[in-house]
């Protein structure tokens, strides 16, 4: 954890260069606020996940878990927007596991989302989602051997101008598989506060918790993300985590990702 700490700090402070090019405008024009906390969370280029954003983005994360067990995946994320207030996602997933006993590498479980705008005002934005994880991982180790519904809500306000709190409520359930596989049913929160700084950078604290009524165990996560947008719509981003409390699941999990957004927020423009 303490190298990605350092990756991280390294990532906010690299955003004190020159910001990404972009036209001249009035002070007034700088200081003026987005007119609804719907434009607010477009304002800070991809981060927070109730925006409705379109975009391509792609992340590579490493995890390292109990028992010698490490895995890498590389993620290909690619939402598209429909009338401003409906957003599609499909993850998909390289898997490569790594265990004592040998290497497994493939296609893991897709998913499809679906992200609508529910409601918003000037201070307040809620989104409602839902989507299937198909069971469609190239090999038994790479998936859970389940189609799973995911459904939930999320709901973001922005109280100062450089302050975007928000937070999350998922649950995950699987409805067809393999028989002998053990069936999923989790509910997942996540708490998140995301501070942007100058040149377009941001650093995001994130708190999850996950119920996993199966097995009746719960889990307790943190994460730290630090990131900035470079060239016009391209940014990237640097995050680390760990397992805080609960039946030890994780030792520490990295990842880094790069984005292009197809559009920028309204509210990017005047950072």
């Amino acid at each position: 954890m303490a190298g990605s700490g350092f990756l991280l700090l390294a990532v906010w402070l690299a955003a004190a260069g020159p910001a990404a090019p972009r036209h001249e405008q009035p002070a007034q024009d700088e200081e003026a606020e987005p007119a609804s906390a719907a434009e607010n969370v477009k304002a800070g280029a991809g981060v927070a996940p109730v925006e409705l954003i379109p975009r391509l983005e792609l992340r590579q994360s490493f995890a390292q878990l109990p028992g010698g067990v490490s895995v890498h995946v590389t993620t290909t994320q690619l939402d598209i927007q429909f009338l401003d207030r409906l957003l599609l996602r499909y993850e998909g997933r390289l898997n490569v596991v790594k265990t004592p006993a040998g290497q497994v590498s493939g296609f893991g479980d897709a998913q499809l989302s679906a992200i609508g705008l529910l409601a918003a005002n000037p201070r307040l934005v809620a989104v409602v989602f839902g989507g299937v994880v198909l069971d469609s991982a190239s090999q038994p180790a790479l998936g859970d051997g389940k189609t799973q519904l995911v459904f939930g809500a999320g709901a973001a306000t922005k109280p100062l101008r450089w302050w975007l709190p928000y937070v999350l409520v998922q649950e995950q359930l699987s409805v067809a598989g393999d028989a002998a596989r053990p069936d999923v049913n989790q509910l997942f929160a996540r708490v998140g506060n995301i501070v942007f700084g100058p040149g377009f950078a941001w650093l995001s604290l994130t708190l999850d918790a996950l119920v996993d009524f199966q097995t009746e165990a719960g889990s307790f996560f943190g994460r730290l993300e630090a990131g900035r947008l470079l060239v016009g719509r391209i940014g990237l981003f640097m995050r680390g985590g760990t397992q805080l409390l609960g039946t030890r699941q994780l030792d520490y999990t990295t990842e880094v990702g790069v984005r292009y957004l197809f559009r920028l927020g309204s509210g990017a423009a005047r950072r």
